[in-house]
This record gives C-alpha cells, structure tokens and sequence, in this order.
C-alpha cells in the first residue's frame, strides 16, 4: 500500500519528522516499509501551461492528432497520440529544449509521418506524477497560458510503500496509517469533516433499498445525491490518488476512490437514473445469471454470490466491482446512489477468485472491513461531493442495519504480561499504552484489566494478541533477548531425531553435501520416473500450481534435477543426499509418510585431482555410489548389506540392484537411464540410490564389539579366473563361504579384466583369500589344502577357467 508522507499529516502531525525516522518507526512496529519512493520532478523553465487551440485528426494516421498550442506568447504545432486531446483545454506543454523527467529525453523538433511538431504535451506519467497514464494530463480551464509548471504542480512528493500483513486489514487506509503514528508518536488524531446540509426530500422517496441476503450482508447504506455536477476531480485529489496507484476518472468514481484510500471503507457509486425501479436488492445470484462488469467482460454467476441488483437485472458484484449498466457517466449523471455496505470477507473472498477479480475493494472486504465505519466513509463522501460537484443531498439516510456485533472484551493479567515480555512494566504504563490504541479499560484490579478493542481492531481477541500490542507500541528492540527459565521434561523417544542426525553427520563426512526439496512436485515429474504407482500418489487438492501438484512418493526425481541443473551450468561433478519424507495413499484413502534417504553422483567424484579428465565409466560410477552405502551401512551398525540385480523404470537395464538389508529390501541403486539424462544433456553416467531410513538407523546404538588383535599371523592366497559376465561378485562369494574353512577371515577383489582376448561376454576376477587361526600358526600346507579346495569348488559350481599365475 502507498502512503504520501503530505497526505498522511493532514491527520498527525509529522512534519517535525526525517522521512526515513517514520520509516523506522513503523517498521520497528510491525508494519514494513518495502521502499521510500519520491513521486514528481523538478522542471524548469521549459514546462508551462499550454491551451490548446485546435486538435485536427492526423491525415497520415488513425491515432495521432496535429494541434495548435498556445503558450501565452507564441503558437506551436505539436503532435499529439493521447486520445483525450481537444481543442480548448490547458495542458503541461512542454517546449523545445525540456528534458522529460519520465523519460530522460530532450525534447527536439521532430517530423511525425510528415508533419513538423514542436513540443509535447505531456500525460502525467512522464512528468513523474503517477505510475502510468492512459492519456495526457489536462488543467482547470481558469489556469493562464504561459504559466510555469512548478508554479502550478506541487513540489515532489514523498510516498512510502507498505506491506501491510494480511490480519491488519485496519492499516490499508490512510487513516489507519496516521492511527498507528498516532500510538508511536503520542500525538492526537485529527479526522476529516464529515459536515453536510441536507435537502428537505427524504432519501425514502426517492430509492428503496431490501437486503435480501442478510447473513452475507449485515449493514448497506445509502444516500441519494442529486444534481452532482460531475467532471474532473480537483488537481490535489487526482494527484493524491495517482501517487497511491489509482487512476482518475471523474470527480464521483474519485471520491468513492479517495475514501476508500482515505478511511479502508469501500464505495460505490450508483447512476440513480438507470437503476430500475430506483430500487436496490441485496440478493444472491441466481443460478446462471450474467453481468457485464466495469473492466468490458461479462462474467456468469452461481447462487453463492452475492449482487446488488436493480427491480430488472443485477447492477454490480457486491464487494468486488460494478456493472457497466449503471455506471457514472460524466456527461448525464446527475443523481447519484452512494452505497457504502459491510460484506462478508469469506463471500467477498469466493466470489472474486472464482471470478478471477482482483481489485482494491475486494482486498479490503475479504481482509474484515471495521463494522461501524460504513456510515462515517458515506458522510466523508457526501461531503466532498458537496463541497466539490455542488451535490443536493437527500434527507437521511437509508440503514439496513442487521448487525450482530459488539466490541471485543479481554481480559488482560499484569503479571502475564511482565513474564511474557520479560520488562518490569508498570500496570499504568501497560494501559496508557493500549489506550493510545484507542483499547480502553472496562473494568481494573490489582492484578488484571478487562480491555475493550476498538471495533477497526478485527485482529485483537486474545490476551496475547493485547501482549503483543504492548511489546510492539513499547519497542521490540528494548525488549531484553533473554532465555525462559523453565524446566522442560517430555516423555517422548526423541531417539529418532538424534539417529537422523547421526546419519546425516556421517554422509557429509564420506564428501556428500546436503540437498532440500519440495515435498511437491508434479505428476509429470513422477511419470518420467516410475509410473507403477500412480493410483497410490497422494494429490493436492487445490495446488498453487501444477508444478507442485502432487505429494512426492520418491527423492529420486528431484534429487536427479538437483544433479542435472549442476551438470549443465558446467559444474564439474557433485555428490548430494537428502533425507526427506515420501507419502503414499493406501486403498482407503489415508495417506501414510515413510523417512528415505537418496544419494546421487554426477562427473568424477570418486577420483584423485590428477585424473578427471578421463571419462567416467557406468562401472565406476556404480561402484562409488555402492561403497557410499556400504560405508554409510557399516559406520551405522546397520547389519548384513547384501545387493541382487533387478530393475527400476528410471535405471539403465542392467545397471540396477535391489539394497538388501538383513534379508529385507530397503532401497534400490543403480544409473540414472540415458533418457532422461539427454533432458540436461549429460552424456556421463548419473549413479543414484534410495534407501528407507529406519532399518538403516535400527542399529545405530549398537556398542561395537572389541576384538582382540591378531596373535598369529595371516596368510594370503590369490586367486585369478575367467568367467560368464553373468557371474556376479556375489555369487562368487557364496561360492568360496561354501568351500572355505573357519580359518577364512576375509575375501578381496583386486581385478576386474576385460579384453578381446578373453572373449565377448567373458570378464577375468581376481581376489586375494586371507587365512589365519585366532589358536595357533597355520602352515603352508593347510593353507594349501583349503586353497585348493576352493578353487575346485569355483571351477564345479561357476564353470570358471583358472587363470595359471
């Protein structure tokens, strides 16, 4: 929300304040200043008043005009685009030789399609004066030709842009802006005049109001005005207006929209002659029904919105925008309906999302608009059309008042108060505070107060929120960053959290670094990976987007993205893990979470620095990411780790195993498939892996057993052989655990050999057998004896050829 520094003092007075000590302080309040903006320029002798003495069409163009101005001394030909130029009206001229602040240009002599133009006549943008304009900016006709600009137009303003949170719907108005200077500031809150002097015609004569609709509805008001000269709004108004974003458009829309700015109470305004039956129903809509709104577009309605409606048709969607049928025509609009209501936020929310409106009256409705303020922003209203369109005004007022609302009672502790924020405040200083928030007290003891909230004070109905109030009017910043004191014992196995944290400690360790994700993603996103599943995804209801359409049932889609973004922003290579919860719907509809970890290598990780040039080959790729598991499986005393071949959608064929824990299938690894790595375009191998978290931590408290060291010494036999490239490395383990002795202490690969020679399919294995007796020394012919016997035993069951050393 823009805030003009000129327009909030005629409120508070903050002259005697620096621009960027109110910043702070309302920042330090709670309400941020997203920025300090300077709206206007400072222009020199060049800009004037201009009248414009003719206005012919363009003989060359469909949108261009060739006018006369007249400066006072001299007539200029100039051509103009606006659409609004005519002969007769004063403009900004601006003569050969300006510099447009808008633009930065010089203005210079030019030739438009064959005409000469010697000037601009310029729109209120390019004089800095509002963000945007649909035309040029057009003076009061008693203003002189010639006169300099900067005599005219103000001097440039200062105006802050807030952010305003979606529970202080009472600082979206000027008013409740200067409310909160007000309270930080100590000084008193000047209002605006709300006088008028009514007409002897009682407003029921001349409309008749019914609420059908009273629980989405409580309050709509309306006066009648009558003869309201209508035109352009006086400078100072359409300037304030332009500075907080809103367009002018003529003097009554400018009003509704200056007290809607004004007071936070939206306005409408009502052509009385085009209301049939000069009548207003507050109804719902029927089912069906059509309405073509202010912006062009007809948009169709369903029974849960509620219209204002005429004794024929619907007129305007109640709280978000009017119909085009009875809008204010500046050239035929005499009498005028005022209607100033109080809409329900959540009617107000629906019907503008479903209709797909934004505008500034439905933010303010669907936020809570102060229930008593509908009468006091009619007033404020009235009275600038009186003063400014010479406005006759109705006797009265027409009040469909079915309220059931009273002001908000809390009861507030001292002591609370004191152990909250941790500051000795005394109990009169706690009041004094809250009454500058116009919060005043009911009823005092020694020990608490009961407070009455202010009826614009929706968000305060609990004695935190009072608390909150008193920190935040008494300085956040002096309030001391000290810790509780209390003792906090909970019963529950917080075991889990301190296991995932050791696992996390130990994946960094072996070189991973950490990767977050959404907990949604899109269905597309998990197609691409593994479509098994679908009819078990749990999907978003109403998601923000498609994009994060659906609850996540694997880290491996993101965790792959992760890898590919790297890759193809020329990172050499990246090891990540993520420990993050997958979710999944059973067949009743519930939703279930499991805790997973994935890992994922992308470029020559493994590798020493001398030696990352060579491409990576799958088979190392899959080996580093194997040896992180092992490793991540043995450091947490997870058990016996065991890998068999299977397949997986997303995995290369061939390149994929299923992670065998204790028996138990916990995960899967393998490389990523060539498909969908050509989306980043890597031509390198993408190991990933997917590991269920609580088998891998069920172990983690284990205490190690301590062995003793070895008295006797080991001996070592190799064995090299060739074999089917069916064989894997497992099956020659079990192999070798059939044949061998108790005296087998440890089995090692050394080789893995691949040639022409050796023949297509075929691979040679080499390992080395470790012996050794924890009783006594074992010989060479024992040791011979076992050797043999396992060999024999590769040669029977592998059908492997022996390999002579």
């Amino acid at each position: 929300m823009k805030v003009p520094i000129s327009w909030l003092n005629d409120y508070i007075e903050i002259s005697d304040l620096s621009v960027r000590e109110l910043a702070d302080r309302l920042t330090f309040s709670g309400v941020e200043v997203e920025s300090i903006d300077e709206v206007g320029a400072r222009l020199d002798d060049n800009f004037v008043v201009g009248r414009v003495v003719s206005a012919v069409a363009h003989e060359n163009s469909d949108h261009l005009s060739v006018c006369i101005v007249s400066d006072g001394t001299a007539e200029f030909q100039v051509v103009c685009g606006a659409p609004n130029v005519c002969a007769g009206i004063m403009v900004p001229f601006a003569r050969v030789g300006a510099v447009i602040p808008g633009g930065g240009f010089k203005i210079k002599r030019a030739r438009l399609r064959g005409v000469d133009s010697h000037g601009m006549i310029c729109s209120a943008a390019e004089l800095c004066l509002a963000e945007e304009s649909d035309g040029i900016m057009i003076f009061d006709e008693s203003v002189c030709a010639g006169t300099p600009l900067r005599e005219l137009l103000p001097p440039p303003e200062t105006v802050l842009d807030l952010e305003i949170t979606w529970n202080r719907s009472d600082c979206l108005s000027i008013i409740g802006i200067a409310r909160e200077f007000a309270a930080l500031l100590d000084r008193p809150l000047k209002l605006p005049s709300v006088d008028f002097v009514e007409s002897d015609a009682p407003v029921d004569a001349l409309a008749r109001i019914k609420v059908e609709a009273p629980d989405l509805c409580p309050r709509y008001t309306a006066r009648v005005l009558r003869g309201v000269r209508d035109g352009v709004s006086p400078l100072w108004m359409r300037r304030r207006l332009e500075m907080c974003g809103v367009r002018a458009i003529s003097l009554t829309v400018d009003v509704t929209n200056y007290v809607m700015l004004e007071t936070g109470q939206p306005l409408h305004a009502f052509d009385l002659s085009r209301l049939a039956g000069q009548s207003i129903f507050v109804r719902r809509a029927t089912e069906g029904e059509k309405i073509k709104t202010l912006d062009g577009i007809e948009r169709e309605l369903n029974s849960e919105m509620l219209v204002i409606a005429d004794a024929e048709r619907a007129v305007a969607v109640a709280g978000v925008m009017g119909g085009e049928e009875s809008e204010i025509n500046r050239e035929g609009s005499e009498d005028v309906l005022l209607e100033s209501a109080l809409f329900d936020a959540a009617s107000v929310k629906f019907t503008a999302s479903k209709l797909g409106l934004a505008t500034e009256s439905c933010r303010r409705f669907e936020r809570g608009v102060d229930p008593d303020l509908a009468d006091f922003a009619s007033r404020r209203a009235t009275a600038l059309l009186v003063e400014h369109a010479g406005a006759q005004v109705a006797q009265g007022m027409v009040d469909c008042d079915s309220r059931n609302f009273s002001n908000t009672c809390i009861e507030l502790s001292f002591e609370r108060v004191r152990q909250i924020m941790g500051v000795a405040l005394s109990d009169d200083e706690m009041l004094r505070i809250l009454e500058s928030l116009s919060v005043y007290v009911e009823e005092r003891s020694s020990e608490r107060a009961l407070c009455v909230v202010p009826s614009w004070r929706l968000d305060l109905t609990l004695e935190a929120d009072l608390i909150e109030e008193i920190a935040r009017l008494y300085g956040l910043d002096k309030v001391p960053s000290a810790l509780p004191r209390t003792a906090a014992v909970s019963t529950l196995d917080d075991s889990f959290f301190y296991h995932r944290g050791r696992c996390r400690e130990l994946l960094l360790g072996l070189g991973f670094t950490e990767a977050m994700h959404y907990s949604f993603l899109s269905a597309k996103e998990l197609d691409a990976f593994d479509k098994r599943n679908v009819s078990g995804r749990a999907v978003i209801p109403n998601p923000v987007s498609a994009d994060y359409g659906v609850l996540r049932d694997s880290l491996l889609p993101q965790m792959a993205a992760s890898l590919g973004r790297n890759a193809s922003r020329q990172v050499e290579s990246a090891a990540l893990f993520e420990i993050g919860r997958v979710f999944r719907r059973d067949d009743q509809g519930a939703i279930h979470e499991d805790e997973r970890v994935a890992l994922g290598i992308m470029g020559p990780r493994g590798r020493a620095a001398i030696d990352r040039r060579r491409p990576v080959t799958d088979e190392e790729a899959v080996l580093w990411l194997k040896g992180a598991v092992e490793a991540l499986t043995d450091a947490l005393h997870a058990g016996e780790l065991t890998f068999k071949l299977s397949e997986h959608p997303a995995m290369e064929r061939g390149w994929c195993a299923d992670i065998i824990l204790n028996g138990e299938c916990i995960g899967c690894v393998g490389l990523l498939a060539a498909a969908l790595r050509h989306h980043w375009r890597m031509s390198l191998p993408m190991p990933l892996a997917e590991l269920r978290l609580a088998p891998l931590l069920s172990g983690v408290d284990k205490i190690a057993v301590i062995e003793p060291i070895p008295a006797y010494p080991a001996i070592k036999r190799d064995v090299a052989f060739i074999s089917d490239s069916s064989v894997t490395h497992h099956d020659v383990l079990e192999c070798i655990h059939a044949a061998a002795p108790e005296e087998l202490t440890k089995i090692e690969l050394f080789d893995i050999f691949v040639s022409k020679e050796i023949g297509k399919g075929r691979r040679s294995l080499g390992y080395t057998l470790s012996f050794r007796s924890t009783k006594r020394t074992l010989t060479d012919q024992e040791v011979n004896e076992s050797f043999v016997k396992i060999v024999r035993t590769l040669k029977e069951k592998l059908k492997v050829d022996i390999r002579d050393s």
